[in-house]
């Protein structure tokens, strides 16, 4: 009496992969992407920290030449040269991201504020709620629980 084995043959040439071969490149796509997006938005953050730095150091240059052009009422003055407060910091698109306020204001002194505006992509930037710039080129910065974040901003 002959055995005959009810079992599939591979055919000569065939090929595949198996479902363990399939679930590991799955769990290694997976791993890798659990590493790169936190990363990534890390990366768009600092980019979008590195507008409004630039944009609060444009504003101080511009309030710098306002007060040149008229010493009598200095960093009050309203010439041509003066920028306009709010002021926005926006993409290659024209989306306002950063709000440039100036809440401290006299002929001697000013304060620069930079914040992220909501529902932009600088929203969620927690580390850096405000960043803020004065005449003396004294820079800081503050996380949204209001502790000194400056090394990290600027």
């Amino acid at each position: 009496m002959t055995l005959i084995r009810n079992t599939p043959r591979a055919r000569p040439g065939a090929a595949g992969f198996t479902l363990i071969e399939i679930m590991i490149a799955v769990v290694i796509a997976a791993l890798l992407l659990a590493i790169a997006v936190p990363s990534y938005r890390e990366q768009t953050r600092r980019g979008y920290r590195s507008l409004a730095t630039a944009g609060l150091m444009d504003r101080a240059a511009r309030l710098e030449r306002c007060a040149a052009l008229d010493p009598t009422t200095g960093f009050l003055a309203t010439n041509a040269a003066c920028p306009t407060f709010p002021s926005n910091v926006t993409d290659e698109a024209g989306a306002a991201l950063w709000a440039i306020t100036i809440p401290t204001r006299t002929a001697t002194t000013y304060t620069l504020q930079a914040r992220p505006v909501a529902n932009t992509p600088a929203a969620g930037d927690t580390l850096c709620a405000v960043i803020q710039l004065t005449q003396a080129g004294v820079r800081s910065a503050t996380n949204s629980s209001s502790a000194d974040s400056t090394a990290r901003c600027w």
